[in-house]
């Protein structure tokens, strides 16, 4: 996990004359925060999105993949009841784990649909890096299952 981490915080694209980080971190996060949201949401954080939160902090992946601790909220309505949202994207689609088993969940915007992207955070991070950070092409690839359920995004905005 650990070099998937420095991976990434260490990445950096071309933009215009000089090379800007893949990564902006605009908080750093700590262990008794992370503790306070476990314990407000009654359920483990997976080990995986921890030590990312604890080494790259708050921040967003190229604009476009926003973490958050404000973000993380338990999903009550089925059949995402249960899982935790722990980012939101540039489009407000949202990224959930479920604790049970750590697999890591696309649920689009409007609820209109979601998809099981990864087996846990760290396999996550690897796709996302295998794809270039290109997360709106894996998003577009996605075949989504319908379901009808109230809004998932104001669910976790609420």
């Amino acid at each position: 996990m650990k070099k998937t981490i420095d991976t990434v915080l260490t990445a950096k694209r071309k933009r215009f004359l000089r090379r800007k980080p893949i990564y902006q971190t605009s908080a750093r996060a700590s262990e008794m925060g992370l503790f306070r949201v476990a314990r407000q949401l009654d359920c483990k954080l997976t080990l995986g999105l921890s030590k990312w939160l604890l080494e790259a902090g708050d921040g967003d992946i190229e604009s476009s993949l926003s973490f958050r601790e404000d973000w993380f909220c338990l999903l009550s309505h089925p059949p995402l009841s249960g899982l935790v949202v722990f980012a939101h994207d540039n489009l407000d689609n949202l990224y959930a784990y479920d604790p049970e088993d750590d697999t890591i969940y696309f649920i689009a915007a409007g609820n209109s649909g979601y998809a099981r992207l990864a087996d846990d955070f760290c396999a996550f991070l690897n796709e996302l890096i295998r794809r270039d950070y290109n997360l709106a092409a894996w998003r577009d690839s996605l075949t989504l299952e319908k379901f009808d359920a109230p809004d998932a995004a104001q669910q976790a905005a609420g």
